[in-house]
């Protein structure tokens, strides 16, 4: 089996396009790749991981309506657990390299204030390999676009949840980029 043949075996080919304001959204936000509740709906954000995003929009005091979501790459990568099912894995290497011009593409045309990384995927598409504690500290462009990294909603639901250290910061990285949006459109 080749190595490309392998690759589509483990992808659900549903594809889950970006959504949301597509000419200059305030915050253009990345995230990993799709779960089986996305790819069912083909709309990326809508599973456990997209509910934690909603409340951190929220509280972060962000419009929704300012900004677009996608993942870096737009199929649901699996794996095969116990007894045969299917359960998210993180894409590798190959397929953010395969799949991930897509949302560049996207990115380039939609024109967004400012992108936001979430979670290491994300930002080693865009480019920043460092460390999600250090990189989220760092002034970062892609592109000449303003860009943000943070950890990944599920990342920060799977450990501490609301009321944790890494939901607030979080929280607080999507409102700095937020604030940053509001700057840079001035």
């Amino acid at each position: 089996m080749s190595k490309e043949t392998s690759l589509d075996n483990k992808l659900d080919r549903r594809r889950v396009a970006p959504k949301g304001r597509f000419r200059h959204p305030r915050l253009y936000l990345v995230g990993e790749a799709p779960g089986a509740e996305e790819a069912a709906q083909g709309k990326p954000f809508v599973g456990p991981a997209g509910r934690a995003l909603r409340e951190m929009l929220e509280l972060a005091g962000i419009d929704p309506k300012q900004v677009r979501l996608a993942n870096a790459i737009p199929f649901r990568p699996f794996s095969h657990a116990t007894r045969r099912r299917l359960r998210n894995r993180s894409p590798t290497i190959e397929e953010v390299d395969r799949y991930g011009a897509a949302v560049l593409a996207d990115i380039r045309r939609s024109k967004p204030i400012v992108i936001v990384a979430l979670g290491s995927t994300a930002a080693g598409l865009l480019g920043e390999h460092r460390s999600i504690q250090v990189a989220r500290k760092a002034t970062l462009q892609f592109e000449g676009f303003a860009l943000q990294v943070t950890f990944h909603p599920a990342y920060a639901r799977r450990f501490g949840g609301p009321h944790g250290r890494i939901w607030r910061q979080t929280v607080d990285d999507l409102r700095g980029a937020w604030r940053e949006s509001e700057a840079i459109r001035a």
